[in-house]
């Protein structure tokens, strides 16, 4: 492993590993943005229940968020979320976790369909970001809010397309946004700094720059070649940038319909950037050598939509196949040479994340699925139907509570544990 990504490859490595989870990790563990602690659907969290009636876990409590692909932020114990109430309102959400009582709302006016075709729901898609003690959010039309995480009051709000002469995408924006050392980085797209760095405490453009389509992923920060690189997969590229000052340092063009680059890249512990999406190209492992990107391999029948994978082991990714329509199959894809460990049609194709050795499933369709893996497969322990209609949402597990969602706005909140 080089020198450079060592800092990186160990937290990838004691955080995702089925063998080499932290033994002395905290029961509770906060969920502070999309995809997790550390931004790749697995957390430290321990002890919480795995032996569940045909029924499921208990109930905590259920709400109606309205609709929308947000996922949740859980920081201190308060649930964070939004959805549009389909009369062209937004509501940013504060629950209790132990209670799921309503601590705080933010309404305001926001389109309820981003593109009217039945198979995309209307509403928000981007998840809220939750540090510094302030929540970030952004609507499919370009809404961007900074909240005070205690109250709802709003410290700055921003429009992507007016104030920053944005493109929206076909579908709405999607990209959660991603905060890192006081700073804001946000997927804008357009020709006049097509990525956006604001101030975190005030909302100031510190830069913007390039110029093309705005992807749907959520940006990411990693270590790459001894450096903090920016990884963003736009509309058609993958580009890494200096986070400092936004300066491109590389790019690779990848394009599918509509410019749904969708799933988050993941970061290999061998530094290979995965990339993947429904289109001609498939599934990529890209190779940086600190100026420039390579195809190391490609798996054209493999694509990736709304869900981005789950690490396992030293450099493997856990993920569904979304090429496939109307069929099972989950892989886990072996990051350096783009061969499948294994593959199975057992587990129902859904959105996941991973804890205490286990893969925690939600199908499309709203059945929770407990699973087991190990380097040879995976098995299914358990399996309760929990929600209803369609569910592209991923689950979150912080504090001995699982949090799910339909596309509807359906959110149940289950108990693992005390």
């Amino acid at each position: 492993m080089k020198r450079s990504l060592q800092a990186f490859a160990l937290a990838f490595f004691v955080m995702t590993s089925g063998h080499a989870l932290a033994a002395d990790a905290a029961p509770g563990v906060d969920w502070p943005q999309f995809h997790g602690p550390i931004r790749n659907n697995t957390t430290t969290e321990t002890g919480w229940l795995k032996v569940w009636s045909a029924a499921g876990p208990p109930v905590a409590w259920r709400a109606q968020v309205g609709a929308g692909m947000a996922s949740f932020a859980v920081v201190d114990g308060r649930v964070f979320t939004a959805g549009n109430d389909g009369e062209n309102q937004d509501t940013i959400w504060c629950f209790d976790l132990p209670t799921g009582k309503v601590l705080w709302r933010h309404d305001y006016p926001c389109k309820s369909a981003a593109h009217v075709m039945p198979i995309v729901p209307g509403g928000p898609s981007a998840t809220p970001c939750v540090g510094e003690g302030r929540v970030f959010t952004v609507s499919r039309e370009g809404d961007v809010f900074c909240l005070e995480a205690a109250t709802g009051k709003v410290v700055w709000q921003k429009s992507l397309l007016k104030d920053f002469h944005g493109q929206r995408p076909v579908y709405g924006y999607a990209g959660s946004p991603l905060l890192w050392q006081g700073k804001l980085f946000l997927d804008v797209g357009g020709e006049e700094g097509s990525t956006v760095c604001l101030n975190a405490a005030t909302g100031e453009t510190l830069w913007a720059k390039g110029a093309g389509e705005a992807g749907y992923a959520t940006p990411v920060m990693a270590t790459l070649e001894g450096a903090e690189r920016l990884v963003m997969f736009k509309g058609r590229e993958l580009a890494v940038l200096d986070p400092q000052d936004g300066k491109e340092i590389a790019s690779y063009a990848t394009t599918t319909n509509d410019f749904c680059n969708c799933a988050t890249p993941a970061i290999g512990t061998d530094g290979t950037i995965f990339i993947s999406h429904t289109g001609n190209d498939g599934s990529t492992g890209l190779r940086f050598d600190g100026t420039s990107l390579t195809a190391a391999w490609n798996v054209r029948d493999l694509g990736l939509l709304y869900n981005s994978g789950v690490p396992w082991g030293k450099n493997a990714l856990m993920i569904f196949n979304d090429s496939k329509r109307g069929v099972n199959d989950l892989r886990c894809l072996d990051l350096t040479t783009g061969k499948a460990l294994w593959e199975s049609a057992e587990v129902a194709k859904g959105t996941a994340i991973f804890s205490d050795g286990h893969l925690i499933v939600l199908s499309t369709a709203g059945e929770l699925q407990l699973c087991q893996p190990s380097d040879t497969g995976i098995k299914v322990l358990a399996h309760a139907q929990v929600l209803e209609g369609k569910c592209w949402v991923l689950p979150v597990l912080s504090r001995h509570r699982l949090l799910c969602r339909s596309n509807a706005g359906e959110v149940v909140c289950l108990k693992l544990g005390d």
